[in-house]
């Protein structure tokens, strides 16, 4: 077994994302990483159902990676799923980006699949580097501890076993292994920010540190091990200053300004109402029965046996969601 596929399966192994010879559903969209992938699951012993979005958003460019898709699957010997997306229109109703509407799409049939097969796994071609560029992104965009641990190896039956390598070390075993794959032309394009901070960004960085990709991954292996007593945490105190009765829910606000962090435990716990950051230093000093609105919910102050409450009256809205715990953007 090559080294390239040890280092694969050791990653598999210590992140328990897969079964020994099991069945997955893996994503195939022509590119290096996608059939760098389908590749060296079937090398392993796993059993690959391909599935091939196709979203027309690139003309003939969309029609040619279904071409090299089908082809490559009738060589390898791989079943192959393939949709075709109205990605434009469903962005449209639902009020979505692009971008955000072909992941909703893709993921949602990905399901879908995993659930005919009864395959135990959705395998997805996420690599180191995209998980570096997804934590830089979400730095630069303010998303606090949980963006900037990068790409989970594993989110609930979706798997990443490519996030132990980089794009180079992927475009140099297709070239040692004699496959081709086809390039998205959009990946060269600036427009988008992913683009700016792959192309433009990391090769500035590396200017000044050449080994930045290592360095980024042990950074973010270490905010993930920080998340994880941050989760803790967050988990004890909402159990102190958390209660229910009913469709409402109690924050015992003078317990959260004995926290060492009150405004950042306020914001956890409302997070998931759709609180803007703002809000939580004017709840804190809010006058009794005044309220601040969301989208989700009414937040009112309270006096209750000589304390002050928040109580948060939601709409529909699952009372799950306060209560379950924060995790690393996927």
């Amino acid at each position: 077994m090559s080294a390239m596929l040890n280092k694969i399966q050791a990653y598999i192994e210590s992140n328990h994302l897969l079964q020994p010879s099991s069945k997955v559903i893996t994503g195939l969209s022509g590119g290096a990483d996608s059939v760098c992938l389908a590749y060296i699951l079937k090398k392993l012993g796993y059993t690959v159902i391909a599935a091939h979005c196709n979203f027309h958003l690139r003309g003939g460019e969309s029609d040619r990676d279904q071409q090299f898709v089908e082809d490559f699957c009738k060589k390898q010997g791989f079943e192959l799923e393939i949709i075709d997306f109205d990605t434009d229109t469903y962005a449209s109703v639902h009020k979505l980006g692009t971008e955000e509407a072909a992941r909703e799409l893709r993921y949602n049939w990905f399901e879908s699949l995993r659930t005919k097969y009864g395959a135990s796994a959705v395998c997805v071609a996420h690599h180191r580097d995209d998980s570096i560029e997804t934590a830089l992104l979400n730095l630069i965009r303010g998303a606090g501890i949980m963006g900037i641990c990068g790409i989970r190896a594993k989110n609930g039956y979706v798997v990443r076993p490519l996030l132990c390598i980089g794009r180079k070390e992927i475009e140099k075993y297709l070239k040692d292994e004699g496959l081709t794959f086809v390039t998205d032309s959009t990946n060269l394009e600036t427009v988008y920010n992913r683009n700016k901070v792959r192309n433009i960004l990391i090769p500035e960085i590396e200017k000044i540190k050449p080994n930045f990709a290592d360095t980024m991954t042990a950074n973010m292996e270490n905010f993930s091990a920080v998340a994880h007593i941050y989760n803790k945490v967050i988990e004890e105190q909402k159990e102190r200053v958390l209660s229910y009765n009913g469709n409402t829910i109690y924050i015992n606000l003078s317990k959260v300004q004995e926290f060492i962090e009150p405004e950042t435990l306020l914001f956890e716990l409302l997070k998931p109402y759709g609180i803007h950051p703002r809000e939580i230093s004017k709840l804190l000093t809010m006058e009794t029965s005044k309220s601040v609105s969301t989208q989700n919910a009414t937040l009112t102050i309270k006096r209750i046996k000589g304390e002050r409450i928040i109580l948060v009256a939601f709409s529909a809205f699952s009372i799950t969601s306060l209560v379950a715990s924060p995790t690393p953007t996927a």
